[in-house]
């Protein structure tokens, strides 16, 4: 399956579940939280001591949010009354529902990207977000000698209601300007973009030494979770930059434990199976609930500290009295555990699954066809050529009209741009002659290529844009594409750019 046309269909995958049929979303509490005192005994979001063992059901702790994307109140007791180590006790994205759209919960949508083009399209979603969830995996005892694809085999990103698997171990290619979406490097590179995590620094060293990619704004976990904690139980002494493992932050504050086991230090080098791409996901969309929650709590102490610093500016945390905690050596450690992780077979059962893959939702299965080439295009109006190029275009106008309803740009302005941009070889007056029996005319091609671009932000070849204007008088540049011309004329990212200038 080429990988130029762009979609790899059957590899943006959709993953939702209906283990929660029938559940409504429940309406969030709008109590604010009881501030915490500095002797108080810090348990969840409630001012007084309960164990959650001895708890009522309607007393225990609900994890609170300020997100669109909220864990499912009943799917969520469901998992707690689970029997320990059942497959649906654990945490998952998969209990998480959004706002109604066409009176419909929204699920977190999962995408596997398996090639640099589908991962470069699939980060637009992500590029506007002020906080993202971020992991990455590699292979077990990779030397750093073995290359990228082994040191950095897997990179997860997540918002509230995406999560992108960029699997950089399949990438058809292996030289690093092959590897690296120049949208993700701009997401991780960008210091407003809060990227959340557990040992993330150490992640990112692997970013930049093997992908060549220097992230910044990079937030760590632990140091908020260690600043709530203690500030709230008064145990001022333990708040340090030591790591907590992520599973024991999750099971604290989210609830439920998250899954641990082989899936997590497997083989990274194969496509991944459906299990694994359930669990691959979870990681990263933790973190953004994790940031959310732990924010709650923080804001709710009194006095309330200051949040802990971006960690590549190594400084200290401060603590609400204004003092500081100075970093140990031993603060990149991770601490041990208080209890085992709680291993699952990571082979989900096949009623599991099943009840996961009823509304599971893919791409429409088709071949799709490689580039054009010029040799190809002695007739650009042949039958054979027009069955080639046209139906995948009409296809990524459908997909893309389904993921963002309510845009105005026409579809034949949509499928000129597809057709455009997946067929580098093809001149404006071939698309032109390839989309009419009497060929449109070129000016027209022009201006939907351009109203696609401008319209929907939509990426593109800096070289091959200015091409396009060059159609144009440049009066009509001037007075209507000003913002497009100087865009494309831009040195930056690589000759690549998006249509947000106008």
């Amino acid at each position: 399956m080429s990988t130029a046309m762009g979609i790899e269909m059957g590899q943006d995958i959709l993953l939702d579940s209906d283990i929660e049929r029938g559940y409504t979303m429940s309406t969030p509490s709008t109590t604010k939280v009881a501030p915490h005192t500095a002797a108080a005994p810090f348990q969840g979001d409630s001012s007084v001591t309960i164990p959650v063992d001895e708890a009522p059901e309607d007393e225990t702790d609900f994890p609170q949010s300020t997100l669109s994307f909220r864990m499912n109140e009943e799917a969520f007791r469901k998992a707690r009354h689970s029997p320990l180590g059942a497959h649906e006790s654990f945490w998952t994205h998969l209990l998480y529902r959004g706002p109604l759209q066409d009176g419909v919960e929204q699920k977190v949508r999962v995408h596997y990207c398996k090639s640099k083009h589908t991962a470069e399209r699939t980060m637009q979603y992500f590029q506007d977000k002020k906080v993202l969830g971020f992991d990455i995996e590699w292979m077990a005892q990779a030397s750093a000698g073995q290359g990228a694809k082994k040191n950095v085999s897997l990179i997860q990103i997540a918002s509230e209601d995406r999560i992108a698997l960029i699997h950089l171990a399949v990438f058809p290619k292996n030289e690093t300007s092959d590897l690296v979406p120049p949208l993700l490097k701009k997401i991780m590179e960008d210091a407003e973009i809060t990227k959340v995590g557990v040992a993330i620094k150490g992640d990112c060293t692997r970013l930049r030494k093997h992908l060549g990619i220097h992230s910044r704004g990079l937030f760590e976990l632990s140091h908020l979770y260690k600043l709530v904690k203690y500030s709230a139980s008064g145990d001022l002494n333990l708040i340090n930059k030591r790591l907590v493992s992520l599973s024991t932050q999750v099971e604290e504050h989210l609830h439920l434990p998250l899954f641990k086991g082989e899936v997590r230090t497997g083989d990274w080098s194969s496509p991944l199976h459906y299990s694994q791409i359930i669990y691959a996901a979870a990681d990263t969309y933790a973190g953004i609930h994790l940031y959310d929650v732990l924010e709650i709590k923080r804001k709710a102490l009194d006095p309330t500290p200051p949040r802990p610093y971006h960690a590549e500016e190594e400084k200290p945390i401060r603590l609400a009295s204004g003092a500081i905690i100075q970093a140990e050596e031993a603060s990149d450690e991770l601490e041990p555990e208080d209890q085992p992780a709680r291993v699952l077979d990571p082979n989900l059962p096949p009623s599991y699954l099943a009840s996961a893959k009823e509304t599971l939702e893919l791409d429409p299965d088709f071949e799709i066809p490689i580039p054009v080439k010029r040799e190809d295009l002695s007739d650009p109006r042949s039958p054979e050529l027009q069955a080639r190029i046209i139906p995948p275009a009409e296809l990524l106008v459908q997909k893309f009209r389904q993921e963002h309803p309510g845009r105005r740009t026409n579809p034949a302005s949509l499928r000129a741009y597809f057709i455009w941009y997946h067929n580098p070889d093809m001149a404006v007056p071939e698309i032109a002659a390839l989309l009419r029996a009497v060929p449109l005319q070129t000016n027209t091609v022009v201006t939907y290529i351009l109203d696609a671009v401008r319209g929907e932000k939509l990426p593109f070849e800096k070289a091959r844009l200015r091409e396009v204007l060059d159609y144009l008088p440049k009066d009509v540049v001037q007075s209507r594409w000003r913002g497009l011309m100087k865009a494309a004329s831009e040195e930056t990212n690589g000759g690549k750019g998006d249509g947000d200038k106008d």
